[in-house]
């Protein structure tokens, strides 16, 4: 009935308006005949291709398009019609109610949820909706009331035919929930009314005008797989989500995201507390024994193995023209992790620090905005490596590990402190500063691993090495070597006149360490064998006395621009860090470190003599045997 046509009728008595719409209305019903029952569609999504499919997410949208329908025919010999919004204003056509203590004889659909545990998670009714007058002038007609009213015996719950509102739809959240096969379970309760003084029944139309009793039930399953891990790259460029069991793999960069990859992951247990991501993550994932630490071991996650790293190699593939890639390891303690990721084209390097992110994400994101205006890749400086050779090996170490150091201050744990300390033992000091402004430096490179006996910078700050003619060599006796044995160095770090270094930090890996706070209440550090884990400072100032395998350079960044600092110390003696005095080692030291030939070349002779002695007396078996037991109880294979 068009509105015209209301208005035209509205002075009409209602009794008199009620009747000739219920005339037109009856009449309608025996012209629009439906002999089945609208067919009812249950969805899930969002939802992986499977059968059952998988679903990911922590949340997932169920909705039936066709909610249960209430038909009506004029007499037995007539056909089942559905109603529509304009029949539904006939109240003597419609099954009302859901009223359990009076008239309930509403259609309705029920949509129930079990988890994998057979618990009932969703129980939800379809709607009360509005099929009055004013409902039907909606648009579209007949949309569930807002609120829902209290259970009523003129309610109706069921759907309407032709252009209304129609079905139902749940937002289920999975956050938390077991993860397996979820059972969804539609039960379309439809009703069926012969004239229009008799009675309610549950069922729907069957065939030669029968009524087939009971509900319409449609069954649906599907399987919550949520991602046991995400890695999550610490410049929001993308992330990996992983699951150890079953292993699978996807990665998103900059808004793509892949596809499921299986069979692409190694898995390894590792006893150790630290591991230090590798600076070339193609080289790992093709090779992990590369970059895996000798003491990991093969892990199956599926035997019941507890893994600690995840090594995944999806090399590069072409479709349509686009890369497409995922290579890198994965610290699953930490969430620390590197990966070269590409996915339909967008092609990334993909990291994180792990617990670190929340404390240098601001600074590195600052700065991989800077260096991308000049067309330079934060990774690849952060890929930067220095080599520490000891013990006739050779280990790297990146700005990325330096970064992986917690720099936050807690009660037992690794602090910073920026009052004075003295360090001495097995010492440990790494510094990086990046300019971008300015002119480019010019290449200034020293090592120990050279023969360098002094190195001065150009930049700001950075290290200063120097080293006396007149101090003969510490021999070097067996299997330390090269981190006991060598030249007296005086290393003196300013770090003072860069801001925003990369990294500064410095830790007695062995030996005592004066800073306040240690973990047990004692008055210094006792690395390792009291204290632990290391005490880690932040110097603004170093000076050091002793024996060392050291680098330092100073490379410009790109050709005109900039300067990259890198230093590296690991060495044997005593260092002072903020030293509060005006006098350090270095005003010992400077008298006697200025070059004099002649003097060099006594204590050549005077270094060789005392050299094949000491190797004389470590040839000894006894010898050797005693001071690989010393060697061997001091956790040398924790040094980053």
């Amino acid at each position: 009935m068009h509105l015209s046509s209301w208005r035209a009728k509205r002075r009409t008595p209602a009794r008199v308006a009620l009747l000739t719409m219920s005339a037109v209305v009856v009449s309608m019903v025996g012209v629009v005949a439906t002999s089945t029952p609208a067919t009812s569609v249950t969805t899930v999504t969002p939802v992986e291709a499977g059968n059952p499919p998988v679903v990911r997410d922590g949340s997932v949208t169920i909705k039936v398009d066709v909610a249960a329908l209430n038909y009506f025919r004029s007499n037995a010999s007539a056909a089942f019609s559905a109603t529509t919004a304009g029949s539904a204003l006939v109240t003597s056509t419609v099954c009302r109610g859901d009223n359990p203590a009076g008239t309930n004889a509403s259609p309705r659909t029920i949509v129930t949820v079990t988890d994998p545990t057979g618990a009932t998670v969703v129980d939800q009714t379809s709607p009360v909706r509005n099929i009055s007058l004013s409902g039907a002038f909606q648009s579209p007609p007949d949309q569930p009331l807002n609120p829902q009213p209290a259970p009523s015996n003129t309610n109706y719950r069921g759907d309407i035919s032709g252009n209304a509102y129609h079905g139902m739809s749940i937002a289920l959240d999975l956050t938390g929930r077991p993860a397996g096969t979820y059972t969804v379970t539609t039960a379309n309760k439809n009703t069926v009314k012969t004239g229009t003084t008799g009675a309610c029944q549950f069922g729907s139309p069957g065939p030669s005008g029968t009524v087939v009793a009971g509900p319409v039930v449609e069954t649906h399953t599907f399987v919550y797989r949520p991602w046991q891990k995400t890695f999550t790259d610490v410049l929001g460029h993308g992330k990996v989500q992983a699951n150890i069991t079953p292993a699978e793999v996807a990665v998103r960069v900059d808004g793509s995201s892949s596809p499921v990859l299986t069979g692409r992951q190694k898995f390894y247990a590792l006893d150790a507390t630290d591991f230090a991501l590798p600076s070339d993550p193609e080289a790992c994932a093709t090779d992990p024994s590369s970059c895996v630490p000798a003491s990991a071991r093969p892990c199956n996650p599926d035997a019941g193995c507890t893994p600690r790293l995840m090594v995944v190699n999806q090399p590069t593939t072409r479709v349509d023209g686009k890369v497409n890639r995922l290579q890198g390891i994965f610290d699953l303690d930490t969430n620390a992790f590197i990966a070269l990721a590409a996915v339909d084209g967008h092609q990334r390097t993909l990291m994180s620090l792990g617990p670190n992110d929340a404390y240098y994400h601001s600074i590195l994101d600052k700065l991989s905005t800077s260096l991308a205006a000049k067309n330079i890749d934060l990774p690849s400086i952060l890929a930067t490596q220095v080599e520490l050779s000891g013990n006739g090996s050779t280990t790297s170490l990146s700005l990325l590990n330096g970064l992986q150091v917690d720099p936050t201050g807690r009660s037992g744990g690794v602090q910073i402190r920026t009052q004075g300390t003295v360090q001495a033992g097995v010492l440990l000091d790494i510094y990086s500063h990046l300019r971008l402004s300015g002119p480019a430096c010019v290449t200034n490179v020293g090592s120990s691993a050279n023969g360098d006996r002094r190195y001065t910078p150009n930049e700001d700050a950075g290290y200063t090495v120097t080293t006396s003619d007149f101090v003969p060599s510490v021999p070097a006796a067996g299997p330390l070597a090269a981190l006991v044995g060598g030249p007296v160095f005086n290393i003196t770090g300013d770090f003072v006149g860069a801001t925003s270094p990369l990294i500064d930090t410095a830790s007695a890996v062995i030996g005592l360490d004066t800073a306040a706070d240690e973990p047990n209440g004692y008055p210094v550090w006792v690395e390792p064998f009291v204290s632990s884990p290391t005490h880690v400072a932040n110097p603004k100032r170093m000076d050091y006395l002793g024996t060392a395998t050291w680098s330092a350079s100073e490379k410009p960044v790109i050709a005109g621009v900039g300067c990259l600092s890198v230093d590296f110390m690991l060495g044997t003696g005593v260092a002072i860090f903020d030293n509060p005095l005006g006098v350090g080692f270095d005003d010992l030291m400077d008298p006697i470190s200025h070059p004099n030939a002649q003097v060099r070349t006594v204590m050549s002779a005077v270094d060789s003599a005392a050299g094949t002695a000491i190797d004389d007396a470590s040839a000894n078996p006894v010898v050797a045997d005693v001071l690989s037991q010393v060697v061997g109880s001091l956790p040398l294979s924790a040094l980053p």
